[in-house]
């Protein structure tokens, strides 16, 4: 994510802990957006509690961890902290201390909230995410399962570690659980030509880019047309760095969901299909009588 320009929605359900958030790539945009609750900025992003697309908005800005607390001013001690009643309202001279922080996002729909704790640094004009929940993993494993239906529940397994590998700031290991997931699809598609009778000769010593090409009949439309998605892979497990592998896991992780969403419409009209046959079977066999 390095020089580009990041969104809220990447900063909250995308961004691993950990990660430098500085000025080449949006923090005074994100600052802005996370000083203050404001209810009229909305964050597209899933729900992993309910399971469901949905809206959030910031319910506390981004403020110190005293914030949290709601000081009667019973003593002159306690007349120094800033008082914070239903909404966090920013003292400056806290806001403007180098350290943790905290942002509470509250979803529109469900009313679930995402906790974000932040190390800031006003100083030196860096943003960090030190702990979130639920996490960045949390969120995405909860999105891919709806793949159980075309993906063995060991390589849905595999693709979930992916996930939760680049989460935590892990970009050559999130590439070789990719890179096994796709072999996998390459495979199955192999044993799919070998129940109609295929014959393709000496396929395990092809590369990738030959199987793929023999194959084409069996595979989803995405890989055959993108069939670099392998070599990109290959080369992040051998050559790249892990802020290489972490920054173009997205992309990659896109594409194995975009092969997958083409195996889920292939089953669903199988099943269509099934089921109509059966249908004009029975009203044939009806008619006939």
């Amino acid at each position: 994510m390095e020089d580009n320009i990041m969104t809220l929605e990447e900063f909250v359900f995308d961004l691993p802990l950990y990660q430098k958030i500085d000025a080449k790539n949006g923090y005074d945009d994100i600052i802005a957006l996370l000083e203050k609750a404001d209810e009229s900025v909305s964050v597209e992003g899933y729900n992993s509690f309910k399971k469901k697309n949905t809206t959030y908005y910031i319910l506390k800005g981004i403020c110190s961890l005293r914030e949290y607390y709601d000081f009667s001013k019973n003593s002159a001690e306690e007349e120094e902290f800033y008082v914070v009643k239903d909404n966090f309202i920013n003292a400056p001279q806290l806001m403007n201390e180098i350290g943790v922080k905290s942002i509470i996002l509250k979803c529109r729909r469900y009313g679930d909230t995402i906790a974000i704790d932040l190390y800031y640094n006003y100083e030196e004009k860096i943003l960090m995410k030190v702990g979130q929940y639920p996490s960045v993993a949390d969120i995405h494993i909860g999105q891919v399962k709806q793949y159980d239906k075309v993906l063995e529940k060991p390589i849905l397994r595999e693709f979930t570690k992916a996930i939760g590998l680049a989460a935590n700031g892990v970009g050559i290991g999130s590439f070789v659980y990719l890179r096994r997931i796709f072999e996998n699809l390459v495979f199955q598609a192999f044993d799919e030509a070998k129940k109609d009778g295929a014959a393709i000769d000496h396929f395990e010593s092809m590369r990738m880019e030959e199987k793929i090409k023999v194959l084409k009949g069996y595979l989803p439309s995405f890989i055959v047309e993108n069939n670099s998605i392998y070599g990109i892979l290959s080369k992040g497990i051998h050559e790249l760095t892990e802020e290489d592998c972490l920054a173009y896991f997205d992309c990659m992780r896109q594409s194995i969901e975009l092969i997958l969403d083409e195996r889920l419409v292939q089953l669903e009209k199988k099943k269509k299909i099934d089921e109509v046959k059966k249908t004009l079977n029975t009203i044939t066999s009806q008619i006939k009588k």
